[in-house]
């Protein structure tokens, strides 16, 4: 374990200060462009470790952080930075992606968020024994060592009072956090799930098997304490894994769901469907894609990746009929539920691959007038893009969390389609993470 005194070059693309020892670039934590500082260096075990342990001379852009676990959580990463110069960073980490992918880089639109604190509407965290007492919070970047959970910023005060009191719980009642190593143990993970307009809470307990010992007693005791939690369900996860969801679930208390509007639409919310994280910045971003769209009533529309449903149904009232594919079973149910429920009669949902979809109604020659595609972070396939060029929509709508899989994408379809207008949507404040929205228009 060494000190060094350093000085911050520039930050990388996860928002990390980078620091030059001769030929060496080191990721630095928390450390802002023309900063000087103190970093210890520890290579011991089998990752080399940088700390930052002081800051000698501190970037006028820095503010303070209210946040007691911000130097080892890793969840956040800017909230040492000043907002406008978030902001900043970002829109020049997005143009820096289009132009070196040969695309033309000038965003038109930076969408700023309004509420930068408390604005998610979902939180996990891990349990833990250390020291003979259970813990509960984020683990710690690059690390299976969980950081006790205080007071997150970015979380609602509903959120974080239910999972630290599931804390407690567990102490008192003697029930056992799950050991990955020895895969025993009762809890994994607690999901909170909260409605931005009903107000509705949805408490997911991940546990390693079927089996919950004193199971009506904590579910009696939660009730008790939060009576604004609306239901209660038990996710068991059993497989030796990261993904956090397993296959089974059972209802412990309440209907199994939450609903929630996004630009005045219910939607139904399950325990695995895909659903923004900040409802705030949605309906901004939804109102782009509408605005994008520009439709005149006589469109049809392929709602790609839909989730459940939300643009496509956004979308609806104002084309002649939509069509949402999505893989989750759970998402299309509650898709085809929210379409009932909120008796929007012109669109339809399929439970497919998006690629085998598309290549689907490409090899049959379906008219389709505009493509609204909204994939995970790992962006499209080849075969979905030049499916969507075989079937020549007048326009492609692309919403991505991620500007490498973006622009990847981007560039096979540049051969036919013109990109038109782009933005970005601050939708994780204090993070790296940024949304984009690009409009493309088919050459003639």
């Amino acid at each position: 374990m060494k000190k060094i005194e350093v000085k911050c070059s520039e930050l990388n693309e996860k928002a990390l200060g980078i620091v030059h020892l001769g030929k060496d670039s080191i990721e630095v934590p928390n450390f802002l462009p023309r900063e000087e500082g103190i970093i210890e260096i520890n290579n011991e075990g089998k990752f080399s470790r940088v700390k930052l342990i002081k800051i000698t001379k501190p970037s006028s852009k820095r503010v303070e952080v209210k946040c007691d676990i911000y130097n080892n959580c890793g969840g956040c990463q800017l909230l040492h930075l000043s907002y406008n110069d978030q902001i900043e960073f970002k829109r020049e980490l997005v143009e820096s992606y289009f132009k070196n992918a040969g695309l033309p880089s000038k965003i038109d639109e930076i969408i700023s968020a309004e509420k930068l604190v408390e604005y998610r509407n979902k939180m996990q965290v891990a349990y833990k024994y250390r020291e003979g007492k259970v813990v509960c919070g984020f683990y710690e970047e690059e690390s299976h060592r969980i950081i006790q959970l205080t007071n997150c910023l970015v979380q609602s005060p509903k959120q974080n009072e239910i999972v630290k009191y599931i804390q407690v719980l567990m102490g008192q009642m003697k029930i056992a956090p799950y050991n990955e190593d020895k895969r025993t143990g009762v809890i994994r993970f607690v999901l909170v799930r909260e409605a931005r307009f009903t107000k509705e809470v949805m408490v997911i307990i991940v546990t390693n098997s079927e089996m919950f010992p004193g199971r009506n007693d904590f579910i009696k005791r939660l009730k008790a304490k939060f009576d604004y939690i609306t239901t209660i369900i038990q996710n068991v996860n059993s497989r030796k894994t990261s993904i956090i969801l397993g296959d089974e679930e059972r209802i412990l208390f309440g209907k199994g769901y939450i609903e929630d509007y996004l630009c005045g639409i219910k939607f139904k919310i399950s325990s695995k469907t895909f659903f923004q994280t900040n409802p705030y910045q949605t309906e901004k971003l939804y109102n782009k894609v509408v605005e994008y769209a520009a439709l005149t009533g006589n469109e049809t529309i392929i709602d790609a990746y839909c989730g459940v449903g939300t643009i496509g149904m956004v979308l609806a009232k104002n084309a002649k009929n939509v069509i949402g594919v999505e893989s989750n079973k759970q998402s299309v149910t509650n898709a085809s539920a929210n379409a009932y429920e909120n008796k929007i009669k012109n669109i339809k949902f399929y439970c497919n691959d998006a690629t085998d979809f598309l290549m689907k109604l490409a090899s049959e020659k379906i008219e389709v007038d505009i493509i609204i595609m909204d994939p995970p972070r790992s962006g499209s396939t080849i075969e979905f893009l030049n499916s969507i060029k075989k079937l020549k929509p007048k326009k492609v709508i692309y919403v991505s969390c991620d500007p490498a899989t973006l622009t990847r994408d981007l560039k096979d379809l540049i051969s036919d389609y013109k990109i038109e207008k782009k933005a970005i949507v601050d939708m994780f404040v204090g993070t790296y993470h940024v949304e984009s929205i690009v409009c493309l228009e088919r050459k003639k």
